[in-house]
């Protein structure tokens, strides 16, 4: 058997190890609480990284959308010069229209004017036919007054002959 030396040895020994085992439990808790410590921090990690990783895909797919966006404001901005210059182009040809119609009222009056011209030596010309035709009588019952005269005067110098014969 154990002496009593050899005993109070052993339990010296034995609170010693007791002593070093409850220092190596108080670390290996405090290791575990270490341990516990980082696998939350890990997992907060984890879950910001996550978090991050779907806000970088927001931000991607924003990113695209405003790419979409641009281009449509670009396409826009190229209809909008476009139709800006069709307006231009519209602009001018109204314009151009416009003066059409001018020139044609104009073109309409003088059209009128001439044509009541047109009217006028019209009536001016049957007024001249006539007065030809009035003339041309005329001057054929002259012609016709006159040939009658001679008749009569060679029918008075015949008679102023036969008269005169009488006489002798």
């Amino acid at each position: 058997m154990l002496s009593e030396e050899q005993i109070k040895k052993i339990i010296s020994a034995n609170e010693s190890l007791q002593i070093q085992l409850a220092d190596a439990n108080a670390m290996l808790a405090a290791r575990e609480e270490e341990i516990e410590f980082l696998n939350t921090e890990l997992a907060e990690s984890t879950a910001l990284r996550s978090k991050l990783d779907g806000q970088q895909a927001q931000i991607e797919s924003i990113q695209d959308q405003l790419g979409q966006k641009q281009q449509a404001a670009k396409g826009a901005e190229e209809r909008e010069f476009e139709l800006h210059q069709e307006l231009t182009g519209m602009a001018l040809l109204n314009k151009q229209y416009n003066e059409l119609v001018q020139d044609y009222a104009y073109l309409q009056s003088q059209y009128k004017d001439i044509l009541a011209q047109l009217t006028s030596l019209q009536h001016q010309n049957l007024q001249l036919e006539k007065a030809a035709g009035s003339i041309g009588e005329l001057q054929s019952r002259l012609e016709n007054s006159l040939l009658e005269r001679e008749v009569l005067k060679e029918r008075i110098n015949l008679l102023e002959v036969q008269k005169f014969i009488k006489e002798i």
